[in-house]
């Protein structure tokens, strides 16, 4: 490994990486740029969707004006862009500069391919191609989480540029490769094709959604979620070092990022260790898929298969994001509602104070929002629990509220990621069924199966048991326990939870949606369009019982 090709291999894994290092920033991004799901999606489905578009022309420039000045340029692109990237004010900026650095990534890969893997060292250069394949996808999440927690999401895309910089030198200084001997192009399998094309999707929109319910789901640190994730690139070095027959290989693989993928689904609670086996088997069958489809089912023997390959995997990614990500959002958005009424009935429910529980309810769930809503709750529940003496019952009850609604957005937030990793998972299982039918060895599959179904049905049947039961939105129409704390106050937060249930049955809502509407104006605007009156219009004498 001479200096020069370390530089070339660093650079390629950089722009083959490029979706695990910036996932970890997404997080991030989210709040920095005041945008959505959709919008950090976009991240990295405008590099993706460029790269697949620009990386056949790039290989066609590259035979006309050879490797080392197309590499050299797109390496120069690439590093200006990324260093672009760093300092973008906007999302709107940096979706453009991430295109130009998609454009200059295009160039520069195919470019690297041929000085590495062209000539006489073909088939170990071969080998060093697929190992910074591998190698990249292992280290992004761990470098993007690191350097998004010890400096900002700017220091990803600044970090890339210096990279990018020592490439274009190494290109210049290389030697244009002697074309080695090539064999007639075996026929391309249409079916390993889009095996390989859905089982990439797969993959990065794991890493995606993984992410996103660590960080911003479940507000783990940066850091935390790259030391988490990091475990399916790890399996995925583990599973490449099987042997056997590449069908059986691939379809296996398909079929085992499946079953962990749907397994994440069904995650009992936010422990990072319940994540390990699903990124263990998912891992595993990234390393038996892809090496078994690109190289082996689809050849990789040029740089112009190289492209192709590329193009492939990058077409899957977009086509993954724009699938996932509004379904995402909305599910998100959904979750975040439902929270915010779980959390009210909580608080009603709860043996408090009646005066308090008016104004506890909503400044609670106020920062609880789609974009993180679990940080958004435990600073609301920092900021109300000295509003509470140290030891006094009062304080017991809060703490027990806050325990339970932190368990409840939890469980609301998984809630709202499981029809996202089951379509994922269906990508990984569309691919392994595409390869099937001339397998040849059932036996990997029927492993597989077993494997990801065992994996799968465990994880479910631990949520069963471990989650906590889920908070229930009753029918104010019907009668309810009520508190019952005893004293005057107690009386009277009774009669006001009984008329709390008498208004919000003659509107047809439910008690916590009226808490919030009569709480705070947005909501109040979202309950007259949805039925029809002004909640602030019925309160009556509800506002002096409760303080």
């Amino acid at each position: 490994m001479t200096p020069r090709r370390l530089a070339l291999a660093l650079a390629a894994g950089l722009a083959l990486a490029d979706a695990s290092i910036v996932t970890l920033a997404l997080p991030d991004l989210l709040q920095a740029l005041d945008t959505t799901v959709e919008g950090v999606a976009a991240i990295i489905g405008v590099y993706t969707v460029v790269l697949a578009l620009t990386l056949l022309p790039a290989e066609r420039l590259m035979r006309e004006l050879g490797p080392r000045g197309v590499g050299a340029a797109g390496f120069a692109v690439f590093a200006v862009a990324s260093a672009l990237c760093g300092v973008a004010g906007s999302l709107e900026a940096l979706l453009v500069f991430r295109a130009l650095q998609a454009l200059g990534g295009a160039a520069g890969l195919v470019a690297v391919f041929a000085l590495l893997a062209g000539g006489d060292e073909a088939p170990s250069a071969r080998r060093l191609w697929l190992g910074v394949a591998v190698l990249s996808t292992a280290v992004g999440p761990a470098l993007g989480g690191a350097l998004t927690q010890a400096f900002s999401w700017e220091a990803i895309f600044l970090v890339q540029a210096p990279v990018a910089g020592l490439a274009v030198v190494a290109c210049l200084g290389a030697v244009e490769p002697r074309p080695a001997a090539i064999a007639a192009a075996p026929r391309r399998s249409v079916a390993a094709g889009l095996a390989l094309a859905l089982v990439s999707a797969a993959l990065t929109a794991v890493l995606f959604l993984l992410v996103l319910l660590l960080v911003a789901g479940w507000g783990v640190s940066p850091l935390g979620a790259a030391a988490a994730v990091i475990v399916l690139p790890l399996a995925a070095l583990a599973g490449a070092r099987f042997g056997g027959p590449a069908r059986a290989r691939a379809a296996a693989g398909c079929l085992l990022v499946a079953g962990g993928t749907a397994a994440l689904a069904f995650l009992p609670d936010a422990s990072l260790g319940w994540t390990v086996l699903p990124q263990v088997l998912a891992g595993v069958g990234m390393g038996l898929a892809l090496p078994a489809l690109a190289g082996e089912l689809l050849p990789e023997r040029d740089a112009a298969d190289a492209a192709w390959l590329l193009t492939l995997r990058h077409a899957g990614i977009a086509l993954a994001l724009v699938v996932l990500a509004p379904v995402t959002a909305d599910r998100l958005d959904d979750a975040t509602e439902r929270a915010r009424e779980r959390g009210v009935a909580l608080v009603l429910d709860a043996r408090l104070p009646p005066a308090d529980k008016i104004s506890l309810a909503p400044d609670l769930l106020a920062g609880v929002d789609a974009e993180e809503p679990r940080a958004g709750l435990r600073d609301a529940l920092d900021r109300q629990r000295d509003r509470y003496v140290t030891g006094t019952p009062e304080r017991s009850a809060f703490d027990a509220l806050a325990a339970r609604a932190d368990d409840t957005l939890v469980a609301a937030v998984g809630e709202s990621f499981l029809t996202a990793f089951l379509i994922t998972g269906g990508f990984a299982v569309a691919g392994g069924l595409l390869l099937l039918p001339r397998v040849g060895h059932p036996a990997w599959v029927a492993a597989a199966v077993l494997a990801g179904a065992g994996v799968t049905g465990a994880t479910a049947a631990l949520r069963g048991r471990v989650a906590p039961e889920p908070v229930a939105i009753r029918d104010p129409c019907q009668g309810r326990e009520l508190p019952g704390s005893g004293g005057i106050t107690g009386f009277l937060q009774d009669r006001a939870l009984e008329v709390l249930d008498r208004n919000a049955c003659e509107l047809g809502a439910t008690r916590e949606e009226y808490v919030l509407a009569l709480a705070d104006p947005d909501d109040a605007e979202r309950f007259e369009r949805e039925y029809g009156r002004d909640p602030r219009a019925t309160a009556g004498i509800l506002g002096a019982l409760l303080g």
